[in-house]
């Protein structure tokens, strides 16, 4: 039921959002922070807001890093600890399950490793308790790899990304055809294609399914402005959005299957339907697939290339959030340009700092309050501000013209319908259905959290929120006029001399028009005036 939400999200909100943001940073060479200035002053602080959810999503994603290291480490054990009862952590709930004793009822040993080995966790959100060391130290490692990719800037981690964006693909492919060659194999992908109705009538499969192709894209967090500015402004970031996010989601797709063979592989070993096997959230990553993965000849080999791959993807996007955080910062503040390499390892300071919160036997609990707020409808109405501030307030034809000016390419109809209409819409929706279908957070078996939990969820929430509204109040405090002359001087950007030079050489027609000097020269094209086809 999740994969054709996914894909209409992904049409229909993805691609146009990647393609916006890629495009805003190309063509104002600017970062989140400061490029909504340029689109509409009122709105300004949407990069703000963006970079808030950023820096909480970042907390809880080095955390999964840690926990991974711990993973590869524990993989290079044989047997792997996480295949049998009797160790000092197992619990007397602890049972293997095989196809012979498929209706008894218990603790999967790879579930109580990730419980109580790795996590050591806490029977309740009040019981904080205190911090694991061995989580602590992988923390640590984790936030001094990531240092070292990027201290040195977008040159130095470029490098980097050869490796990270390629093992992972290598290590799809092996998985791949070890896993369709498994018994239930087939099983586990006919559920995983199979489409089931009556989930589509719940509003929280559409959130989820938005809530994934943002984080998987990265849109409403910052880093793509930042990478699109990055861009030659006279590139095709039109077409390159359009590749980014189709292979991004047809690798999403791909691993699909790589999952669930092995997950119908587990559930025919264990003799139960594929439904009762399957775990959302961490533990499929860290209970559900290395349980399964454990049965298989030469479980250490699978084991340990499984979690190698989800290191490099993990460095890959804390690398992409990183620059995303440093840049948006040293676009606000320019004088903090040579310093960049300290900025970076300011931040890699206090997110280290605060994610030692996370890594405390009751720190799990700590880290489902990060999961929860930091991507909902704090990042849904962040990405529907900034759709609304480049369609509505800057102009959604003038920003087409301006953009279709500098690629020297035409902008499709399905640019303008889905910047204009499509997206916004589903966004708008998606938040209302979320926002009625709201329900606090829950541990355990559906259990509430304690009051703070809720309220510290709605802190966060409204963090992210105030970086859109405290500027707009300072802009409106700071401006001078009547109301409605701050309001229209805070939403609405004058042409720029490059645009009103571009509007007299359509007049005066591109081919006989005087071109103007540098920087602007050779920036016009037959596309300068009629720019969607």
């Amino acid at each position: 039921a999740f994969l054709l939400p996914y894909l209409i999200s992904l049409f229909l909100c993805g691609i146009p959002l990647v393609a916006l943001e890629l495009s805003l940073g190309q063509y104002f060479r600017q970062g989140p922070t400061t490029v909504f200035y340029k689109i509409c002053p009122l709105l300004g602080g949407t990069g703000y807001a963006m970079l808030i959810s950023l820096f909480l999503s970042m907390i809880n994603y080095v955390v999964i890093f840690a926990w991974v290291l711990f993973y590869l480490i524990a993989s290079f054990m044989n047997p792997l600890p996480w295949t049998s009862c009797g160790n000092s952590w197992n619990t007397e709930d602890c049972y293997v399950r095989n196809g012979s004793n498929s209706n008894m009822s218990g603790v999967s040993p790879s579930q109580e490793f990730f419980d109580y080995r790795m996590l050591q966790m806490t029977d309740h959100p009040n019981k904080f308790g205190t911090v694991s060391w061995e989580l602590a130290l992988l923390l640590f490692a984790a936030w001094a790899l990531i240092y070292l990719c990027v201290f040195k800037g977008i040159t130095w981690s470029g490098k980097v990304v050869y490796v990270t964006a390629t093992f992972p693909y290598l290590v799809l492919i092996i998985l791949f055809f070890r896993g369709v060659t498994l018994a239930g194999a087939g099983n586990g992908i006919s559920y995983y294609l199979r489409i089931d109705v009556s989930k589509l009538r719940v509003a929280r499969t559409w959130g989820n399914a938005a809530t994934q192709i943002f984080y998987s894209l990265v849109t409403g967090y910052g880093p793509m402005i930042t990478f699109g500015s990055y861009n030659k402004r006279s590139y095709n970031v039109v077409r390159d959005a359009t590749i980014i996010s189709l292979t991004n989601c047809a690798t999403s797709f791909f691993s699909g299957f790589v999952v669930f063979s092995v997950l119908g592989y587990l559930a025919h070993q264990q003799g139960l339907p594929v439904p009762e096997v399957v775990n959302q959230g961490p533990g499929l990553v860290f209970s559900v697939y290395p349980a399964a993965l454990s049965t298989l000849p030469g479980a250490n080999f699978w084991s340990i290339i499984f979690f190698l791959m989800l290191i490099t993807l993990g460095l890959d996007s804390a690398m992409g959030g990183m620059e995303g955080l440093t840049t948006g910062v040293t676009d606000a503040y320019p004088k903090l340009l040579p310093r960049k390499m300290w900025v970076n390892l300011g931040f890699t300071v206090l997110l280290l700092i605060i994610g030692l919160t996370c890594v405390t036997t009751g720190g799990f609990y700590i880290f489902n309050l990060f999961n929860w707020y930091s991507a909902g409808i704090g990042l849904f109405v962040t990405t529907l501000v900034e759709i609304i501030a480049v369609s509505y307030f800057y102009g959604g034809n003038r920003f087409i013209k301006n953009l279709s000016r500098v690629i020297n390419k035409p902008i499709w109809l399905y640019w303008k319908v889905s910047w204009y209409f499509l997206t916004p819409t589903m966004i708008l929706v998606v938040l209302l259905f979320s926002t009625i279908d709201y329900y606090p957070i829950v541990y355990g078996n559906n259990i509430p959290y304690p009051w703070w939990g809720e309220f510290l969820g709605w802190l966060m929430t409204i963090l992210i929120l105030s970086g859109i509204l405290i500027p707009a109040i300072y802009q409106l405090i700071v401006t001078k006029g009547t109301i409605k002359e701050r309001f229209i001087k805070l939403t609405y950007v004058p042409k720029t001399e490059e645009e009103m030079e571009a509007d007299l050489a359509c007049d005066m027609n591109v081919e006989d028009a005087k071109l103007p000097p540098p920087p602007y020269r050779n920036t016009y094209s037959m596309y300068s005036c009629e720019s969607t086809v």
